[in-house]
């Protein structure tokens, strides 16, 4: 088709937050840098104004489908406006309409089929949500495989469920997905292989893989990033334990604060913790003789997240499920070696022995076991932070994924009946 600039909706739940909302935001800013229109609509939007607009829902409507969904349990589901978005003029002339994730209660899954029959509609789905009755990550759970019911997870924070309505949202999804048709651009080999496997997707399908913008997140003079951030700078090796809320126990990363006191009291005067994400001051409790423990809170701009990285040694991410992190990428490109789980996406970034360690979910033990090998192996750590910065130049450059998705967009969308 002609090269034309093109028209572009994004949509999410908010405009800021933790990495799908990092992920649109940066690609929006990649795709109108060069010379496309794209808009990023949101439920909430904390920084209205630029590119971010406010989906435009029916009077009320919020309130009513919060009340069917705490009484009912039907999330998703009740959203008269995804009928209608269609008429605000704009979206109407778009191009296509780019969702990186579907839940937090914003856009009826239903509607979002029924309009991706009439128009170009990009699903990106950035954990295994859509193919479960409720839950983002199935962690050891495989009722998902069979219709889901009997959750075991209802208590988790987010997305938020009031009952369990697990069975009739995990139909409602098949036969929206099953009815549809949308186009699906996964960022990892994992979700690629799993979205096909288990939703039995043949056609309308493409890995592309995602990254971080590696100017932005590079290498600083350590003592410029704490003088900045307020904090001392350290001889020590330095272990940082990043994300958006701490306290998320699919993350594990205070939990590990009880082994590293351990490894400090063998290792007298060698390491030091920092703390970075919302509830971090709750690590201070934790801080001994032996260890120092600092924080600071969530990381609100890129430019601090990179800042924090840089006072860090090594970053540790023992997650028990996950895509493919971007902070692990933004700490890679920083140069900071990552020890994570071997987990979903995470060794499609995280090499073992190269630039960070892996370790199977839940072995606390091997983590410790690695950060200890790096505080008495100073070369080690140098050869890794090295290899660390050349992985996310070479293989996760945002630039570089902007510049793919466009030429999807062209070659895989739009030309498509």
């Amino acid at each position: 088709m002609e090269r034309r600039p093109l028209n572009l909706a994004f949509f999410g739940w908010i405009d800021r937050g933790s990495g799908a909302e990092q992920l649109t935001r940066k690609t929006v800013e990649g795709l109108n840098a060069r010379g496309h229109n794209a808009r990023f609509y949101v439920r909430v939007a904390t920084k209205p104004g630029g590119f971010v607009y406010q989906i435009p829902y029916l009077r009320r409507e919020i309130g009513l489908e919060t009340l069917l969904r705490r009484f009912a349990g039907w999330n998703d589901f009740f959203f008269p406006s995804t009928w209608l978005l269609a008429k605000e003029p704009w979206l109407r002339d778009a191009d296509l309409w780019h969702f990186h994730n579907l839940h937090g209660h914003f856009m009826s899954i239903p509607g979002l089929s029924w309009q991706s029959r009439k128009r170009k509609i990009v699903l990106s789905p950035v954990d295994q949500f859509l193919t479960t009755g409720y839950c983002p990550y199935s962690l050891n759970c495989e009722r998902f495989s069979t219709g889901c019911g009997n959750c075991p997870q209802l208590d988790l924070p987010y997305p938020g469920i009031s009952r369990d309505t697990t069975r009739w949202l995990w139909k409602m999804k098949r036969k929206a997905i099953g009815s549809g048709k949308f186009y699906f651009v996964f960022h990892t080999e994992f979700l690629f292989r799993h979205h096909q496997s288990t939703l039995g997707l043949k056609e309308r399908i493409q890995h592309l893989r995602y990254g971080v913008d590696v100017n932005a997140n590079r290498p600083l003079p350590r003592a410029e990033c704490a003088e900045k951030l307020g904090l001392q700078m350290s001889e020590k090796l330095v272990v940082g334990l990043f994300h958006s809320d701490v306290l998320e126990n699919r993350k594990g990363l205070l939990p590990l604060l009880h082994g590293l006191q351990q490894i400090s009291r063998n290792l007298p005067g060698k390491i030091e913790v920092l703390v970075v994400g919302r509830n971090s001051d709750r690590a201070l409790s934790l801080s001994t003789p032996e260890l120092s423990v600092s924080s600071l809170p969530f990381c609100e701009t890129e430019e601090e997240l990179a800042q924090a990285l840089n006072l860090c040694d090594v970053l540790l991410y023992p997650t028990r499920a996950e895509n493919m992190s971007l902070t692990c990428l933004c700490a890679l490109a920083c140069g900071v070696p990552v020890i994570s789980s071997r987990i979903g996406g995470q060794s499609e970034a995280i090499v073992d022995g190269h630039n960070g360690f892996l370790t199977e979910a839940g072995d606390d033990k091997a983590i410790l076991l690695a950060v200890e090998a790096l505080a008495k192996e100073p070369d080690t750590k140098a050869r890794m932070s090295e290899n660390a910065r050349r992985t996310a130049v070479e293989r996760f450059d945002m630039a570089a994924y902007v510049d793919r998705l466009i030429e999807y967009y062209y070659a895989e969308v739009l030309t498509a009946a």
